[in-house]
């Protein structure tokens, strides 16, 4: 099948509206950011993934629907992307205290943004041939989770949370009938610049909060540090547009042409939660060694720095095998870019928080030209196959 024949392929770009309801996605994960500032320990960590997936589950759901219903923006879907604009940023406000004084906030912001995608599935489910339950359990039964979770007391309160995720997870994980309508129906194009986007978005969240933290602490060593880290997030970025990018819009259209449902599920639903949690905790840790230019990185920074590269290498490997890349196309910059950002961990006990963050840019610049080795290497091994 050629590419003018695949199916669910329309081309249609991102709309506006979309970009917009990123922007309030994006000061949500600004907000929980900064619980990763300064020493964070595990309790800080389980606490930032936890709200973060939270999140996550409400812009997959906005994503999905866009992409399969929203190819014109009428004035039901304004006002659907509005609301769910408004309940992100009650979620976002609400974060500095999800899980004490704000919690019924935070509860109600979620539940909110479920109900919101309930009508256009609804609407749609005898056209698209999805059972009502579908929609009844993932939208309604988990808004009523959120809901319920006001009047229970903690721990049990955050337990329904974790059901009510769970809940969605579940379904995308069994997706049953839907699978071929699924499979004919998504547009490649509009997924693809979809997550592209968001990630830009993420990575200018992290130059703000390296900017925020260099206009708090004014002075030259503070500046040295912020230029240093601003490189590390620009060459972050160009090893995931230069190479990142271009193998996802690849692999995504060759899991639908293959009909691997399951696939274009892990792809963009399941594996960028990890990628944007990775990216964000590298900011975090990048804003702390601003803040602590000239003395120790402190241990929780530290780990945050090397888990963030950890993640983000250890989630572009498993999209490329995902994708069907051979193991020996990945195994040439995977396991270091997860691997060798550890080193920066006992790095970080014998210099300061600036040379920590210089070493990040060399690692970085070193994994980005183990990318640049790996794609001169596969071209070559195209051409002669060509000849041959």
């Amino acid at each position: 099948m050629d590419d003018a024949q695949a199916p669910g392929r329309s081309g249609r770009r991102v709309h506006w509206l979309e970009l917009f309801f990123d922007l309030v996605m994006v000061a949500y994960i600004g907000q929980i950011a900064h619980t990763m500032h300064g020493d964070p320990g595990w309790v800080q960590a389980g606490a930032f993934f936890g709200l973060l997936a939270a999140a996550w589950w409400a812009w997959v759901n906005a994503s999905l629907t866009m992409n399969l219903f929203g190819a014109r923006v009428t004035p039901s879907i304004w006002v659907s992307v509005t609301i769910a604009m408004v309940a992100i940023g009650v979620m976002a406000a609400a974060v500095p205290e999800a899980f004490g004084d704000r919690a019924a906030a935070f509860a109600i912001g979620n539940a909110v943004i479920r109900i919101v995608w309930f009508a256009p599935w609804f609407a749609k489910r005898e056209k698209v041939g999805v059972p009502l339950w579908r929609p009844v359990l993932y939208s309604i039964v988990t808004a009523g989770l959120w809901v319920a979770s006001i009047f229970v007391p903690p721990p049990s309160q955050f337990l329904l949370w974790v059901m009510a995720v769970a809940i969605e997870v579940a379904l995308l994980s069994a997706l049953g009938s839907q699978a071929e309508w699924l499979r004919a129906s998504l547009d490649i194009d509009h997924l693809v610049e979809r997550i592209s986007l968001l990630v830009v978005i993420v990575f200018g969240e992290s130059i703000l909060s390296i900017i925020a933290e260099f206009d708090a602490h004014w002075a030259p060593l503070p500046a040295v540090t912020a230029v240093l880290g601003l490189l590390a997030v620009s060459v972050l970025a160009w090893i995931f547009f230069g190479y990142g990018a271009v193998a996802a819009e690849r692999g995504l259209r060759g899991l639908q042409l293959r009909g691997s449902i399951g696939g274009l599920r892990d792809t963009v639903m399941y594996l960028p939660f990890l990628l944007i949690a990775g990216i964000t905790m590298f900011a975090a840790a990048l804003g702390t060694a601003v803040a602590e230019a000239g003395h120790h990185l402190p241990a929780g920074a530290a780990v945050c720095l090397a888990a963030g590269v950890s993640l983000f290498f250890l989630t572009c490997a498993a999209e490329a095998l995902r994708y069907g890349a051979a193991k020996r196309d990945v195994v040439l910059w995977g396991p270091a870019g997860i691997v060798l950002p550890w080193a920066l961990v006992p790095v970080a006990q014998w210099v300061d928080a600036t040379a920590v963050v210089a070493a990040s840019v060399v690692l970085l610049a070193l994994l980005a030209g183990l990318n640049e080795l790996n794609v001169r290497r596969m071209r070559a091994r195209g051409a002669l196959a060509a000849v041959g």
